[in-house]
């Protein structure tokens, strides 16, 4: 018995030893050979993820297959530090948002936060825009956000970014459920905060922090996973909120996001900053092309879907909260004339799909510094001088 333990033993160490030999190999070749930038959120069971808080280096994002310059600043939010309290005669506007306002893919001189710091200056106005855009992130963790850190940078105005492809479906967890916080309705119709679902255990977060074969393997999985949906032409959650007439999950998601924006609008208004909300259309509902296979997906499945269903519905949520409300739909529309995701030339998106490019940041811009003095949310200052 105590060879065959024995020879049991030397066996293992040896397939122990084997393994361990080939995931250095293969975190050596995905070093040398697959470029691929670290992980850049941490889970934080405050406000559900953050970007790594003073991470400042140039990165690969995979999704444009370039280096970007990124920096986010102690609070885990891109951009600089800046001081806690606003300096004199300073305004300040907080961004709230996911992904689609952090643009990591996006320099920071050319993404919506930063260009419509300046477009606010241009008269001679002190503004500066916080971007609390952050990845995987909703309405209820964007609310969260505002009250536990933004709220303390003393914002004037407060700017919730709604993203149709997603933010409905991340906002529930009846719809999703990954790694973020999220809320309720009770009985009485009350918010009411889940407990905070925590990511995988301490070994993935060192892992996400410290090797980039298991980053990206995480990647390639995920991706693989898309092109299985693709394949079964399945109808993600996110896509259900064009779905009309709503089925009752999709319907209690809509309740539930009406009750965050309401949350929101009495927080900054206690707190003396009006806010505004902006719905980001999906290249989905830009896109002819994009927009056939997801209605024939929707079919498929049994679905009617609604190309402009989720601004519509947005827009009712903030007229009943008498919330200042703006579809960037029209927009972009104009910026796309042929409607053609294929045509480098429509591009507003990475690739036609993902992330804003350049050029959809800078639409946006446009578009949400017009709202903003449209609607007297930032009001130029007379005779350009700053405002306090």
């Amino acid at each position: 018995m105590g060879g065959v333990s024995t020879r049991l033993a030397g066996n293992l160490a040896l397939a122990a030893g084997g393994l361990a030999v080939a995931l250095l190999l293969g975190e050596a070749g995905v070093r040398v050979f697959a470029r691929t930038g670290p992980a850049l959120l941490v889970a934080d069971p405050v406000v559900g993820k953050r970007f790594r808080p003073g991470y400042s280096a140039r990165t690969f994002v995979p999704e444009c297959a370039c280096e970007v310059d990124l920096r986010f600043d102690r609070e885990g939010l891109r951009g600089p530090d800046r001081p806690t309290a606003k300096p004199p005669g300073m305004r300040r506007l907080a961004l709230l948002g996911d992904s689609m306002i952090a643009s990591v893919a996006t320099r920071e001189e050319l993404t919506l936060a930063h260009r419509l710091e300046g477009l606010l200056r241009e008269d001679g106005s002190r503004w500066e825009v916080l971007n609390g855009g952050v990845s995987s992130s909703s309405t209820g963790t964007e609310l969260v956000l505002y009250r536990e850190v933004l709220s303390h940078y003393g914002p004037d105005v407060v700017v919730l970014a709604f993203y149709g492809g997603n933010d409905l479906a991340d906002n529930s967890a009846e719809l999703t459920w990954a790694a973020r916080l999220y809320f309720e309705l009770d009985a009485t119709g009350r918010l009411r905060a889940l407990p905070y679902r925590r990511p995988g255990a301490a070994l993935g977060a060192w892992l996400d922090r410290h090797s980039r074969l298991y980053v990206w393997q995480k990647a390639a999985v995920s991706r693989l996973l898309a092109v299985g949906r693709a394949a079964r032409a399945d109808v993600d959650p996110g896509d259900l909120a064009f779905a009309r007439p709503e089925p009752p999950g999709v319907a209690r998601a809509w309740a539930l996001t009406a009750a965050l924006v309401r949350a929101l609008r009495d927080e900054t208004g206690a707190r003396g900053a009006r806010l505004g909300v902006v719905a980001i259309p999906p290249a989905v509902a830009v896109y002819d092309d994009l927009w056939s296979d997801l209605a024939g997906r929707g079919r498929a499945a049994g679905l009617q879907l609604q190309r402009d269903a989720p601004g519509q519905r947005l827009e009712a949520i903030c007229r009943d909260l008498a919330v200042p409300f703006l579809s960037l739909g029209a927009d972009f529309g104009a910026a796309a004339t042929h409607r053609d995701s294929r045509r480098p030339d429509e591009r507003l998106f990475i690739e036609g799909r993902y992330h804003w490019n350049d050029r959809g940041n800078a639409v946006a811009a446009e578009a949400v510094f017009r709202f903003l003095r449209a609607s007297g949310l930032a009001a130029a200052e007379a005779g350009g001088s700053a405002g306090g």
